[in-house]
């Protein structure tokens, strides 16, 4: 009777082992694998070639850089700041970042990856940016405040991307870029005097363009609304010389844009019936070019081109 007991016993125990045993081998293949990821950001290109002089103002520079990555579930991973960066032979500024020891299953997993430039310009002040979360960045707005001091400000730069990251065989780290753009749009009007005498432009407006807000981060589509009047002031054109005035806004699709100036008589300018625009997105700077005698009417130029890339001709005189 003692011997069929222990026989009991021990078949019990074994049956136990072989339930049990396959339930532990289950959990051990479920446990997260480690991946890294290495990142680099680049920021807008300085100039176009290595020769020539950065194309931006300071306050267009990237001087700071948080990046943040989260799981897709909002789960802040990383939470990160620099203030000093490697430099490419064009002038461009970048930040190489690894991301050790991310838990992934063994097909990999989407992570959400958000850089912001220039944290300083956005004017957040809900918390502490080192406790901003996923829900914070998609829903926060550059305002219509912002760009009523956007040349002493830092503009912005942005960029959002979800990257699947994988564990890489023999240790490899997996590599990715990420290109920041600018929150804003540019505008800069160039007038050149080919008369004698001074020549000044008075009540400078372009209509037709967002001044009322944007997403930090870009949207699609298009915002449509807020078409509002950008003041660009006035200018006196010297004698044979050019002048430049700039100002930025927010990006919009399916504006009348339209340029109004005041020299001798009122000048207005539709500019689609000139370039035939229909959106100005942030990262374009809308190019315009105009040349003024005072015996002939005025020539335009006028393109929307990537900013810190113009290379626009100047109508000659006829």
């Amino acid at each position: 009777m003692r011997d069929n007991i222990i026989n009991y016993t021990l078949g019990i125990c074994v049956f136990l082992l072989l339930v049990l045993l396959p339930t532990s081998c289950a959990k051990e293949d479920n446990v997260g694998e480690k991946a890294s990821v290495t990142m680099t950001f680049l920021a807008r290109a300085e100039s176009d070639t290595q020769t020539s002089e950065s194309n931006l103002l300071e306050n267009e520079r990237m001087k700071t850089l948080r990046v943040i990555v989260a799981r897709q579930t909002g789960e802040v991973l990383y939470n990160v700041k620099y203030d000093s960066f490697e430099e490419d032979e064009n002038g461009r500024l970048y930040k190489t970042i690894t991301f050790s020891e991310l838990t992934v299953d063994k097909e990999g997993e989407n992570f959400d990856f958000y850089a912001i430039a220039n944290e300083e310009g956005v004017g957040y002040t809900e918390k502490s940016w080192d406790n901003v979360t996923v829900n914070d960045l998609k829903n926060m707005n550059l305002r219509s405040t912002f760009l009523r001091n956007a040349k002493n400000t830092m503009i912005p730069q942005t960029a959002y991307k979800p990257i699947t990251v994988k564990p890489q065989s023999g240790g490899r780290i997996q590599s990715e870029t990420m290109e920041l753009d600018f929150a804003v749009a540019k505008v800069s009007l160039t007038i050149t005097n080919e008369s004698a005498g001074d020549q000044y432009v008075n009540d400078i407006n372009l209509s037709g363009v967002n001044m009322d807000s944007t997403l930090l981060f870009a949207g699609e589509p298009l915002s449509a609304e807020n078409r509002g009047k950008l003041s660009l002031g006035n200018l006196t054109i010297h004698a044979g010389k050019p002048a430049t005035v700039y100002a930025y806004f927010f990006e919009n699709a399916g504006g009348e844009y339209k340029l109004t100036a005041t020299w001798k008589t009122s000048q207005t300018l539709d500019i689609n019936d000139v370039a035939n625009i229909d959106k100005i997105s942030r990262g374009t700077e809308l190019d315009i070019n105009i040349t003024l005698n005072a015996t002939t009417t005025p020539t335009f130029n006028i393109e929307v081109v990537p900013w810190t890339t113009i290379e626009v001709d100047v109508p000659p005189f006829n």
